[in-house]
């Protein structure tokens, strides 16, 4: 797996397939624990490492799925209680 900006094009109960956005035909499965975010089909997430652990970010502006967006933002909320 190579950091940068992925599309998750398949959610299922253990993995996400992610398929890469530079244009190639990179694709990835990633295990959806690992997530920091409730991961949905459509999202749009950042992945680098950090020493031997895989990290990911859900990025906001460049994902259109209203629901994960609201998962998001119930998820922040609940976070800061």
């Amino acid at each position: 797996m190579e950091a940068g900006f992925y599309e998750v094009k398949k959610v299922d109960k253990r993995t996400a397939l992610l398929v890469s956005l530079k244009g190639s035909s990179e694709q990835y499965t990633y295990p959806t624990e690992y997530f920091t975010h409730n991961v949905n089909e459509g999202d749009v997430v950042e992945v680098w490492q950090e020493g031997t652990r895989w990290r990911t970010k859900y990025i906001e502006e460049k994902t259109h799925s209203l629901s994960s967006h609201t998962k998001d933002f119930m998820k922040r909320m609940l976070d800061q209680e």
